[in-house]
């Protein structure tokens, strides 16, 4: 019995030993399982942050890039919307420099509509010549207004050189009547003489020139007639504003209160009006064109043949004065020599002299 439970024991043992040990080759088994899926898991995790770090990158690379082509856009749309700025203000000041040349095309075109602003006058060639000079100049006759101060005297000589020697000596006694004297101090003259002139011109829309006047009439007279006749609707006038008569021409000037009443009778060239005896007059009624000077260049000019006396005191009346200044400064003996003019100012008055081109 005894020898029959221990080898039961030693049989529980070894089978025990068996059991344990295909326990411990499982484990084993399943220990190498673990360990191959550890290092499958691993393997997979190291793939998987490869992947990882090259979309990372490659996320970063195509942000970049997608940040580059956005800068670029800005910038090519930031120089778009710059140059459109720029374009739009070149188109405004084109339409600007457009609608002042459509301005100035308008005027140039109103100036060239105008026939002839400048009434006709009747030219004839006498066989006289004069060299060419400057084509482009405009001559005009020269009269420059003297302002003469009182107890001063204008005397023009016939030579220059008479002119000179007074001036230089200056300090003249002129003697008056019986053994009465005067002392006169004589000076060169400077006058400021204009010698470029700009001038902008331009229609005045109410206004007409009448020219082809009858020249022996009184330009009262005319003037009123010439007004009668235009303020009447049915001669194409209207109610005359103003009036004006220019000396100088012969021409006059009307200017009316309505719109478009000028522009209408210029469209006809010549009117007839009764200006004397019940008699029609054929006269020319043109634009009146305004000129305003834009620049004046002007330079001093002495006048070799004239001298200002000054210090003339109110000693005798004005006519007698003269005459003792003109009979001192003609005689040789004096200084003096030939006169062409003399004018005097006594003191206390005031007068103004008119200068023109020496010829």
């Amino acid at each position: 019995m005894a020898d029959g439970g221990l080898l039961d024991s030693l049989e529980g043992v070894k089978e025990e030993t068996i059991r344990q040990q295909g326990l411990y080759d499982k484990l084993i088994t399943e220990q190498q399982k673990l360990v191959k899926a550890c290092s499958d898991r691993e393997k997979m995790a190291n793939e998987f942050r490869d992947r990882f770090l090259k979309t990372t990158s490659a996320l970063e690379q195509a942000k970049e890039k997608h940040l580059e082509t956005m800068n670029f856009k800005k910038e090519k749309l930031d120089s778009l919307q710059q140059e459109q700025t720029q374009l739009g203000e070149e188109l405004k000041r084109a339409e600007t420099a457009l609608k002042e040349q459509e301005a100035k095309h308008a005027e140039l075109q109103k100036a060239t509509n105008v026939i002839t602003v400048v009434p006709r006058r009747e030219v004839v060639f006498r066989g006289a010549t004069k060299d060419v000079g400057n084509p482009h100049v405009f001559d005009t006759k020269t009269l420059i207004k003297y302002p003469m101060e009182g107890g001063t005297a204008l005397i023009t000589f016939e030579d220059e050189i008479v002119a000179q020697k007074v001036q230089s000596l200056q300090t003249h006694k002129v003697t008056l009547e019986g053994e009465c004297y005067i002392t006169v101090e004589a000076h060169p003259i400077q006058l400021m003489v204009p010698t470029s002139v700009q001038m902008d011109t331009q229609v005045c829309p109410q206004s007409i020139l009448v020219s082809q006047l009858p020249p022996d009439m009184d330009s009262e007279v005319l003037l009123d007639k010439l007004e009668l006749h235009f303020s009447k609707s049915i001669n194409g006038g209207g109610e005359v504003a103003s009036r004006h008569f220019q000396e100088d021409t012969g021409n006059a000037v009307l200017v009316f209160k309505g719109d478009n009443i000028a522009l209408g009778l210029t469209q006809k060239n010549h009117h007839e009006v009764l200006l004397q005896k019940k008699q029609k007059h054929k006269v020319r009624v043109t634009p009146f064109v305004n000129g305003t000077i834009t620049r004046v260049e002007t330079k001093a000019l002495a006048c070799a043949r004239s001298v200002l006396l000054t210090g003339i005191p109110a000693v005798m009346d004005a006519d007698s004065m003269q005459d003792m200044l003109e009979i001192f400064f003609q005689k040789g003996s004096n200084g003096g020599g030939e006169i062409s003019n003399t004018l005097y100012n006594p003191a206390g008055q005031t007068t103004v002299a008119l200068f023109e081109e020496d010829v």
